[in-house]
């Protein structure tokens, strides 16, 4: 075997090595920009599941505190309230009626919870009662948002051939809904969820990538550059102001300086609930028991925990909490089996039949 003489090496340097050397002796004079860092998910501490039973899905949370929460849903028999006391989880007497989407309150006293054929319930002195909106068996209320406790505000549409079509009410707490018409309404689309940091700072959302805003004197429509659904809304008066929604593919937006501006996602899977944390991260939720954080640098990032894998088959609606997380859904192609999904390490002894 004819052993080969070794390669000459040539000393003159490619054009490669060239420009890996200049790109690095400008970055290390500060001429030269320097990679982003790292995005760091927001820790989401373990999460358990606590299956509800199979007569009704959850499509709402609230709560005052890591030990009042309160779900809202339903199913076949009707519309349900769970509540959960720090101990238990248990359903509170309501009066009967459709299934509920949607909860909003001010303390334990003020809370208010909206849903189908237009029915609204108020929570006072740990009692709920009907309030009379004058809305018929077509219209859906999706949305409730409380500014104050004279300030309250419900949103809606139908999906019923003949249904009203962006349904906006308001109350000044005296138990009687006024409907709002604007010319900065949509005619043929509905309104899905109302979030608001101050009564003249208000965000509604809906059909057909539908934004408007409230500031305590008009109300203007503004442009997403979408036509898809936007589902929830929510922020913090110090930001970030955000809105998700999607059928076929996930949508996120942060309002900024008067506009509605595209976020990238991890996911195409879309998105149902969104929540921003007093730090500025957020949590949104969706299809395929998805759960998605945002940084305070706005990057979103997938959860990737065992507790998801196994709601995978079902649609998580909403999310809420702080120091503790609590997202609610369940099985909608049947309208049961509903289910949370939560953080808390304290034992949950569920009392519902």
């Amino acid at each position: 075997m004819v052993a080969r003489p070794p390669r000459l090496r040539t000393a003159t340097p490619t054009l490669s090595a060239v420009l890996r050397a200049l790109i690095a002796a400008l970055v290390m004079q500060g001429c030269g920009p320097e990679p982003p860092p790292p995005s760091t998910p927001p820790p989401i501490e373990p999460l358990s599941v606590v299956t509800l039973g199979a007569d009704a899905l959850y499509l709402g949370v609230w709560g005052t505190g890591e030990a009042s929460v309160w779900f809202v849903g339903g199913g076949p028999e009707g519309g349900v309230v769970a509540h959960y006391d720090g101990q238990r989880i248990f359903h509170e007497e309501t009066p009967p009626g459709a299934k509920l989407w949607w909860i909003h309150g001010l303390d334990t006293s003020q809370i208010w919870a909206v849903g189908e054929a237009g029915r609204i319930l108020r929570r006072q002195d740990g009692e709920w009662h009907e309030e009379e909106t004058g809305l018929d068996e077509k219209a859906v209320l999706w949305g409730v948002w409380a500014a104050g406790p004279n300030d309250v505000w419900a949103v809606g549409g139908s999906y019923r051939r003949g249904g009203p079509k962006a349904l906006v009410l308001h109350s000044t707490g005296d138990g009687r809904w006024q409907r709002i018409i604007d010319d900065a309404f949509p005619t043929m689309f509905n309104f899905y969820k109302i979030w608001g940091d101050a009564p003249n700072n208000i965000h509604l959302v809906g059909e057909g990538g539908v934004a408007v805003h409230w500031d305590g004197t008009r109300f203007h429509r503004q442009d997403t550059g979408i036509s898809d659904l936007l589902f929830t809304v929510h922020g913090r008066a110090s930001g970030p102001r955000l809105a998700v929604g999607g059928v076929a593919s996930g949508l996120a937006f942060s309002f900024e300086e008067g506009k509605w501006l595209r976020e990238p996602l991890p996911v195409n899977l879309g998105l149902n609930g969104v929540y921003v944390r007093s730090n500025g991260t957020a949590i949104a939720c969706g299809e395929r028991g998805i759960l998605l954080t945002r940084d305070v640098d706005g990057r979103w990032s997938k959860v990737a925990q065992e507790a998801l894998n196994t709601v995978s088959h079902q649609t998580l609606h909403a999310v809420w909490g702080d120091a503790i997380l609590w997202a609610v859904g369940g099985d909608f192609s049947r309208g049961t089996d509903g289910v949370i999904l939560t953080s808390t390490r304290s034992p949950i002894r569920v009392e519902i039949p």
